[in-house]
């Protein structure tokens, strides 16, 4: 963790782009990356199988609604708001070229991400849970024990990457804007 508590800080002194270059580029490609991945190992432990390990039907079940829950919320900060964090870091350095941004203040949207991000959390919480906290059974073959590595890897990655967003890049964002006195 002190490895991830020094790689956390060191983020407070990037600026608003940068940090945004960073989190599509590792964490979000991470994640895209890696769904359908774990979506296969899932449906491989299912097909060989079906009736022994009755968690993982609904750990499967889970993981694909969540997965799309997650795909539609990367779009929205891909496509809405980390732009405008692109152009408020810009904006700082010429506060004349100012554009609001058409949803009006960030307040509201990054509460949304937010309250998603929480949603997330306890999604993939319940997924550790009916994974034994990601031990697989003693009699798991290859397969079943890389999926329980993918989930745990992926639980990981998704919560580095919430902390990301939640203390600093929003938080800085915000204050963007508070400097801009938007």
């Amino acid at each position: 963790m002190a490895k991830n508590t020094e790689y956390i800080n060191s983020m407070k002194e990037w600026d608003l782009e940068d940090i945004v270059d960073h989190v599509k580029s590792t964490h979000h490609a991470y994640l895209k990356a890696n769904y359908p991945i774990i979506v296969r190992l899932l449906e491989k432990v299912l097909e060989k199988n079906p009736k022994k390990y009755p968690e993982i039907k609904e750990i499967h079940e889970i993981f694909v609604e969540f997965t799309d829950d997650m795909s539609r919320h990367l779009v929205k900060e891909e496509e809405i708001l980390f732009p405008y964090f692109q152009k408020l870091g810009k904006y700082l350095n010429d506060p004349k070229s100012y554009e609001p941004a058409f949803f009006g203040s960030l307040k509201k949207p990054v509460k949304v991400m937010e309250d998603e991000h929480d949603d997330e959390h306890d999604i993939i919480e319940k997924i550790k849970q009916l994974s034994n906290n990601y031990t697989p059974p003693a009699d798991a073959d290859p397969t079943h024990k890389m999926l329980y590595f993918k989930l745990k890897e992926f639980q990981e990655d998704l919560d580095l990457h919430h902390t990301i967003e939640n203390d600093i890049l929003f938080a800085k964002a915000e204050e963007a804007e508070k400097k801009l006195k938007v």
